[in-house]
């Protein structure tokens, strides 16, 4: 089965902040944002334009979302939207919620990311 990707509009950055602090409200305003908080650190994927801009954060990153209907206890699907980008030695990020597997590259790197998605037969819109 062929798996379909959708490449999403925002540029995106990560950030690091550290706690304690309250949940960052300024995340409320963003459509889209990937938080992953753990004992000394709250890791944080939104777009450049929702990050107030006082906030240190590596920006450029742009996000494939895959799309379809797949069970949410499919077999594999991280393993095969990563090898493809391994095996051309290109860096990424996976971030997996509920639905979807969303993997995140550099601007700098996305059109060659896509163009090794469809050598290895995926489909790539936007």
């Amino acid at each position: 089965m062929s798996l379909k990707l959708k490449l999403l509009e925002p540029t995106f950055a990560v950030l690091k902040l550290t706690p304690p602090q309250p949940f960052p409200e300024w995340l409320r305003d963003c459509d889209t944002f990937f938080l992953t908080q753990t004992s000394d650190e709250y890791s944080i994927f939104a777009p450049e334009s929702c990050i107030p801009s006082e906030i240190t954060r590596t920006g450029g990153y742009r996000c494939l979302r895959v799309d379809g209907d797949l069970a949410f206890d499919a077999v594999g699907v991280v393993a095969r939207v990563s090898r493809p980008l391994a095996e051309a030695g290109m860096s990424l990020f996976v971030v997996s919620t509920h639905d979807r597997d969303h993997v995140l590259v550099h601007k700098d790197d996305i059109e060659n990311a896509k163009k090794v998605y469809e050598t290895a037969g995926f489909t790539v819109n936007g």
